[in-house]
């Protein structure tokens, strides 16, 4: 698959999941974006880049922390900037806009924005150390550059069952993208390929307990993995549902489903 071919497909895949992309089974973003914004600590007056915006959650935070400054967010899914945008009218935030971009084919000019973010996204880019010395040169000497990913734990077992069903399906299983940036490590190996400095990753949980199985499919059906189910045809949907479901419910406590989320916060600067 080359380049452009895999941005399509993440294209498809989030314009799929854009409509239930902020259900409730899948508030650990808004959390995770929180701290993000926290970690960023601003001032208030910055111009703000979030790439890989999505439905907008690491930019609102941003912009609720910004008086005096703005958010520039982008993102190649119209999907999921269409929710975006709504949400942003709805919590009365003017200070942002919402662009439909490639950053790789952007016109932005070096040392243009005073920060720049990304909320689970940097592992999405086919070549992620390239995509990064990009975003960090859009920033200003002395900026931060943040970032959110899971660690490797995240979402298990529950994921590891949905994956080992979905296998006997004959599902082309690719690289899992969030691997590429699950530990400590391999983000401190990222960010010096950019040259920043001054590197602190923080690990948080933000994980809950689902009602149930409906909210566990909810996450299924609305984030990356909706593109394995989409392989299913109709009749093996239905078959998988019911299997994955029997098996799932074997997890269920007097508190529901526990739900692991795991998530690393990262923030580096540019050198001054």
């Amino acid at each position: 698959m080359d380049m452009q071919e895999r941005k399509y497909k993440i294209k498809e895949t989030f314009n799929n999941a854009a409509e239930g992309y902020d259900k409730p089974a899948l508030r650990f973003f808004s959390a995770a974006a929180e701290h993000l914004a926290n970690s960023m600590r601003f001032t208030g007056n910055e111009h703000v880049l979030d790439v890989g915006t999505g439905t907008g959650s690491v930019a609102l935070a941003c912009a609720q922390r910004l008086g005096a400054g703005h958010v520039t967010a982008i993102d190649l899914s119209d999907g999921m900037l269409a929710q975006a945008k709504v949400k942003a009218q709805e919590r009365q935030l003017t200070n942002l806009d919402f662009l439909c971009l490639d950053m790789e084919a952007s016109n932005y000019t070096d040392n243009l924005f005073d920060a720049a973010c990304c909320g689970f996204g940097i592992f999405f880019l086919p070549d992620m150390e390239v995509g990064f010395k990009t975003i960090a040169k859009l920033v200003k000497p002395g900026g931060a550059i943040g970032i959110s990913s899971f660690t490797g734990a995240v979402m298990e077992p529950l994921s590891q069952k949905f994956i080992e069903r979905i296998l006997t399906y004959g599902v082309t299983m690719p690289s899992l993208s969030w691997k590429r940036l699950d530990s400590v490590e391999k983000i401190r190996t990222l960010y010096q390929s950019a040259r920043l400095e001054r590197l602190h990753t923080q690990t948080y949980q933000v994980g809950y307990h689902l009602a149930g199985f409906e909210e566990w499919w909810d996450i299924l059906w609305y984030s990356g993995f909706r593109g394995l189910l989409s392989q299913l045809s109709s009749s093996d949907l239905a078959h998988f549902r019911q299997a994955h479901q029997e098996e799932t419910e074997l997890l269920v406590d007097e508190q529901g489903i526990w739900l692991n989320v795991e998530i690393l916060i990262s923030v580096g600067y540019r050198p001054v």
